[in-house]
């Protein structure tokens, strides 16, 4: 659902009944698009990662080059829509009748997440939505989310950074042991290992792009996502299942140059249905054709409590500063020790104005922002430019609520602050001025 520039918050009333409007706890809405539809916007004023308008022009230019022949080819013309004053931090793909549309924009190349390579990928992903195959988007033309992924690292990367110096470009990269040795034991040769490691490393940047905007726990190639799909996922995958499909067609052995099928997912690509032991689609968003996926473990019996509900912790601690208006930040809570939890209220003070009542159970009346969110463990992100309305320290706490979403459980945790401080220099972002 398209929502407004200060949708992260939930209008605050004085009880958990009153918020909640006699409603169930509702869940998030995911839209098409390289990730969920957002409303995050980055100005052109803003380079934290070094993009400029050239490279975001150039790295597109690289692939257009690359894959105007091959839609030819499929009887279709590449069209890239270059949108490198639109703060949108998104990028999609289109068909208008024999016309295959990329649209890029600035906001995503400019965030703080965003290597070149990865912004590479980026393009390479709407590519693979036109190109990537099966499996597709039930009923429609383009190849699912986790399929775009996958033919980025396996043949679009492969492809465009192939004539490039890569061992001498992946001497710059801080490439962990992990892809070295995955890379070493798929190929034989420096450079093609070299390529290896260039994408993984550039499918990390993108992944974690996905992290920071979702507010998603840290991600890592040594920690591959458990879960598995009882069907294949269209929609877009956790962050960390994003990183381990990009690292698996990374180092599948397949040739880029061997094409995918429209139909059947097996071919050009490594696949557990063809015995291949590495490099194949995760589990985690791909059922292969004919296996049984065992059911996901139970969540652990949780512990009896009560009480003081433990406080959120804002990027992993109870006190956090930040001058990067555009860079997210992530408050994640655990209320699994009360007894009787089912959900959460969580609550942000007004900038500099600490919570008149600690401890208590009941909203407070000078606040930022108030919600109810289903789960007794998860996380929240916010962007500083987006969704609050100045500098200062904010105060954020949780309270765990009953499965009906309007009683509580306890008393609300102690407090964790986030500090957002000015710069040295006059800015004017959305309201936060100094």
């Amino acid at each position: 659902m398209k929502s407004s520039a200060r949708s992260f918050f939930v209008p605050l009333a004085l009880s958990f009944a009153a918020v909640l409007s006699g409603t169930a706890l509702a869940s998030d809405c995911i839209k098409e698009g390289f990730l969920p539809r957002n409303t995050a916007s980055i100005p052109t004023t803003y380079g934290a990662n070094g993009m400029t308008e050239q490279r975001f022009n150039e790295i597109i230019d690289r692939v257009y080059a690359y894959y105007k022949p091959v839609v030819a080819g499929a009887g279709a013309s590449l069209v890239f829509e270059r949108n490198w004053t639109d703060g949108t931090v998104n990028a999609y793909a289109s068909r208008k009748s024999g016309t295959w549309v990329v649209t890029m924009y600035g906001g995503l190349a400019r965030h703080d997440a965003i290597t070149d390579d990865g912004f590479l990928l980026v393009a390479c992903h709407e590519v693979g939505h036109h190109l990537g195959g099966a499996p597709k988007y039930r009923g429609q033309w383009a190849a699912n989310e986790g399929q775009a992924d996958y033919f980025a690292t396996l043949k679009c990367l492969r492809n465009i950074f192939e004539r490039d110096d890569n061992v001498s470009i992946v001497k710059q990269l801080n490439v962990p042991t992990q892809v070295t040795r995955s890379c070493e034991q798929s190929f034989g040769d420096a450079a093609t290992i070299a390529l290896c490691q260039r994408s993984s490393m550039a499918g990390r940047s993108t992944a974690e792009l996905m992290r920071v905007m979702g507010g998603s726990p840290p991600i890592d190639f040594s920690t591959p996502d458990p879960s598995q799909v009882s069907s294949t996922a269209d929609s877009h995958p956790a962050a960390q299942c994003r990183l381990d499909t990009y690292f698996g067609g990374s180092i599948c052995q397949v040739s880029k140059s061997e094409p995918v099928s429209e139909t059947d997912a097996t071919v050009g690509t490594c696949s557990e249905e063809r015995g291949d032991r590495t490099g194949y689609r995760p589990r985690c968003w791909y059922k292969p054709e004919g296996s049984t996926n065992p059911p996901n473990p139970p969540n652990p019996p949780q512990p009896p409590g009560g009480g003081v509900a433990d406080a959120p912790l804002v990027m992993g601690t109870t006190q956090y500063s930040t001058s990067q208006l555009y860079a997210p930040i992530t408050i994640s809570y655990d209320v699994s020790r009360m007894s009787g939890a089912a959900g959460i209220y969580f609550e942000m003070s007004r900038p500099n104005q600490p919570f008149s009542q600690p401890n208590g159970t009941q909203p407070d009346m000078l606040h930022t922002a108030g919600f109810a969110k289903a789960g007794v463990k998860g996380t929240i992100g916010l962007v500083p430019a987006q969704h609050l309305p100045g500098y200062g320290s904010y105060f954020v706490r949780v309270i765990a609520l009953d499965a009906s979403g309007r009683q509580a459980v306890g008393v609300f945790s102690n407090t964790s602050v986030l500090q957002v401080t000015g710069q040295r220099r006059r800015v004017r972002v959305l309201g936060m001025s100094q």
